[in-house]
């Protein structure tokens, strides 16, 4: 087997480094070349500067075989990534009708008309390749170089990036590194409940090393459990061949009880297509979570077919007065509760006359906490026309990743719930 090929990435941008602006290409890329079979080896974040865009470069071709940047390909003359850059190569800058070309392409595509005075997108490093750029204006800037290295700029812009990577830079890496490249497949194992030292050295003691002779083994923690990840080279034959055989070595453990999905789809995603599929309509009763739940459905297109709407019942009167649940039931067992959350359930199912209904109720913290109900504990409640109740939780994190970890677990039991 071929040594994987090696990426680097730099991101460029004062506004980045200042923190007027958050990086999001970085965090994509490394799962997108991850699910790729490609090995990330570094990733330097620095000013729009000459020396240290050339510093990086430097460093990032002597890490890898292929330099990805962001940022700093706007469509001035003294735009230092592409100058900077044709110095760094010993090129000259020059007019280039085949640049024109794709800088008219990306106007068109907004429709809008390109005029060469209004910018210089079109002034090229000679030698260079530029590539369309399907979501923005400025074209894409790629070199292979005689010592067989390929660098490629991308736009700063997250849509613009991610969307270049994809339709653009990542064809022309399978093109420079035709002899070297082999398509890379992944069994991954999405699994609840259990925690990750406890899989590994407990149930499982043994199952790290027989994963590792199908492929490389990854475990990467999630919001509602362990993700698995087996990646391997091969052809789709060899690939279904290797997915069944870790598919029965699964099976045959006590982790199999705690496995919810073969792949790597969103659990929003896996409710959407399930109640398309039963033709069935559902609804949240949310607290803590403060609607996020229905926003995930609602990040879904066609979502719409089968998700009613839900009650963000944040204060008790909400809860009694729209959900109906008893004053009794709150005085006697709290807000967080199997009964309270039971009762949210079953009031948002008969409200909007939906078939199945979960509610979500919990300590999100920091404070409101206590002994017996510590921060991090959720109640989930369910509804469907033949049974109703709900389950108690408790999930470790801050404020924001435990409401990410409770509208998960939510979907998770609507999921269920339909089966």
């Amino acid at each position: 087997m071929t040594e994987s090929l090696s990426v680097s990435m730099i991101i460029i941008g004062d506004e980045i480094l200042n923190g007027r602006t958050t990086d999001l290409n970085g965090t994509w890329l490394t799962k997108y070349l991850f699910q790729r079979g490609l090995q990330f080896k570094s990733m330097r974040f620095i000013r729009d500067n000459v020396d240290e865009i050339n510093n990086a470069l430097t460093a990032a071709l002597n890490d890898s075989d292929i330099v990805i940047t962001s940022g700093g390909i706007g469509p001035t003359l003294d735009d230092k990534t592409k100058n900077t850059l044709a110095n760094y190569f010993g090129k000259k800058i020059v007019e280039s009708g085949d640049v024109a070309n794709i800088v008219t392409e990306n106007y068109v595509r907004f429709g809008r008309t390109w005029t060469k005075e209004t910018n210089h997108y079109h002034f090229f490093p000679e030698d260079f390749v530029a590539t369309p750029n399907p979501k923005g204006l400025a074209p894409g800037i790629t070199y292979f170089s005689p010592e067989k290295k390929l660098v490629m700029a991308g736009p700063g812009v997250p849509r613009e990036f991610t969307e270049i990577v994809e339709q653009e830079f990542f064809p022309l890496i399978k093109k420079y590194f035709a002899e070297r490249f082999e398509d890379n497949f992944q069994t991954v194992i999405r699994t609840q409940g259990v925690p990750e030292e406890k899989i590994f050295f407990e149930l499982c003691p043994t199952l790290w090393s027989d994963l590792e002779k199908f492929g490389k083994v990854s475990s990467l923690p999630h919001t509602i459990g362990i993700d698995i990840v087996i990646s391997y080279h091969g052809d789709e034959k060899s690939h279904l061949v290797t997915q069944q055989k870790i598919k029965d070595l699964i099976m045959s453990t006590p982790l199999k009880d705690n496995v919810w999905q073969w792949g790597n789809v969103s659990v929003a995603e896996l409710v959407l297509d399930k109640a398309k599929n039963k033709k069935c309509t559902f609804a949240f009763a949310e607290s803590c979570t403060g609607g996020l739940a229905s926003s995930k459905m609602t990040d879904l297109s066609g979502s719409s077919a089968v998700f009613h709407g839900g009650i963000i019942s944040y204060d008790n009167s909400v809860k009694e007065n729209v959900l109906k649940v008893k004053s009794q039931t709150l005085k006697d067992f709290g807000a967080v509760s199997i009964e309270t959350a039971t009762e949210m359930a079953i009031g948002v199912r008969d409200l909007l006359k939906v078939d199945y209904a979960v509610s979500i109720s919990g300590i999100a913290g920091p404070t409101g906490g206590t002994p017996e109900k510590p921060k991090g504990t959720v109640a989930i409640g369910f509804a469907s026309k033949d049974k109703s109740g709900a389950h108690l939780y408790l999930f470790p994190g801050d404020r924001i990743r435990l409401k990410d970890r409770f509208s998960d677990k939510a979907l998770l039991t609507l999921l269920e719930l339909m089966d």
